[in-house]
């Protein structure tokens, strides 16, 4: 994220976008130090994006308040405290800028809204891309003191997803998903990404039935096998590299999962595969249209309740139709605010 021009009019508001993120392919290679898996995958940004407003103004001191989160038009069921991902970073930010020589003025009262459009709690990381977010706006309003590089060491004390935020695009993560290597390619990508309001087990829940049920003969998901096959452009050759390791003890656990992603493969598409622990599910397209026909597809299946659909008469579901995007955090000025 380039700095604001000098020219640039100075506003009291920051809008920030964060991405969602697909993991494309996802694979544990086996146990770091700490408790920690070691993972290898290959992570994509899409344009599915969270919208953040943040409001600067004087203060004694430095604090940060969220003042609302919304999903769908409604409140959303996250955190508003200091628990909350944008307030640890907006903290952690203003604790590494205390290390700084010619440090800034920092008393600022800083008033968050954010509008959610990427799933909660979905396996695409909207809590990390917000975290990502705060620490980009807050370094653009601090006049651009931390290098991209040292806002990727910071966003990685915060979570293993969140330093993929800070430029996104398309990235294997190595070790705990944070040491990354950006993948260049030329070939836009079209989903269907279809989040069903079902779960139970949180990321923790998940890691631990994936060690339960661990099969040392399963079949490796190579990130870079993956990455070769995005430049070759040819969407059948891509689709076969994708997977998600998790996939075997998430649907043996969840049937009602595994029921709606065979009845998407039914459907239509290249593949459709679990996103990071879950429950969401994307479905690699062809293009916009067949994205579109197959949501409708199974927007009608839901309702006539064919195919199996009457058997799971509780399940709530919400698809988007998406796109690859080749960036992560983006940040507006608005000075008509």
């Amino acid at each position: 994220m380039p700095p604001l021009s000098q020219s640039t009019p100075r506003t009291n508001i920051l809008k920030a976008r964060s991405p969602g993120k697909l993991n494309l392919t996802f694979d544990i290679l086996g146990d770091l130090p700490g408790g920690y898996h070691e993972v290898e995958t290959l992570m994509q940004t899409v344009d599915i994006q969270d919208n953040l407003t943040f409001a600067f103004s004087r203060a004694d001191n430095f604090s940060l308040e969220i003042k609302s989160i919304e999903f769908a038009g409604r409140a959303a069921d996250v955190p508003v405290d200091q628990n909350n991902l944008i307030a640890k970073a907006a903290n952690l930010f203003i604790q590494n800028i205390g290390n700084k020589v010619d440090r800034p003025e920092t008393n600022y009262r800083i008033s968050v809204q954010l509008r959610k459009c990427v799933p909660v709690a979905g396996g695409m990381g909207g809590g990390s891309g917000n975290a990502a977010a705060t620490l980009v706006a807050m370094n653009s309003w601090f006049d651009s003191c931390f290098s991209n590089q040292e806002l990727m060491d910071m966003a990685a004390k915060l979570g293993a997803d969140v330093p993929f935020f800070i430029n996104g695009g398309t990235q294997i993560g190595t070790e705990r998903g944070d040491v990354l290597t950006s993948v260049e390619h030329k070939t836009d990508l079209s989903f269907l990404i279809v989040g069903p309001k079902l779960f139970g087990m949180s990321t923790p829940e998940v890691y631990r039935a994936y060690d339960e049920d661990k099969n040392d003969n399963s079949q490796r998901i190579s990130a870079y096998a993956g990455a070769e096959a995005l430049k070759s452009g040819n969407s059948a050759n891509i689709a076969q590299t994708f997977g998600n390791a998790f996939e075997a003890c998430v649907y043996s656990r969840k049937p009602e999962l595994k029921f709606i992603a065979n009845r998407l493969k039914k459907i239509g598409g290249y593949c459709t595969r679990l996103t990071g622990s879950g429950p969401t599910l994307y479905v690699l397209t062809k293009d916009t249209a067949e994205s579109e026909s197959i949501q409708k597809s199974l927007s009608d299946e839901l309702i006539s309740g064919i195919n199996g659909w009457s058997d799971w008469p509780d399940l709530e579901i919400t698809s988007f139709v998406a796109s690859s995007t080749n960036h992560g955090v983006t940040l507006d000025v608005d000075p008509e605010l």
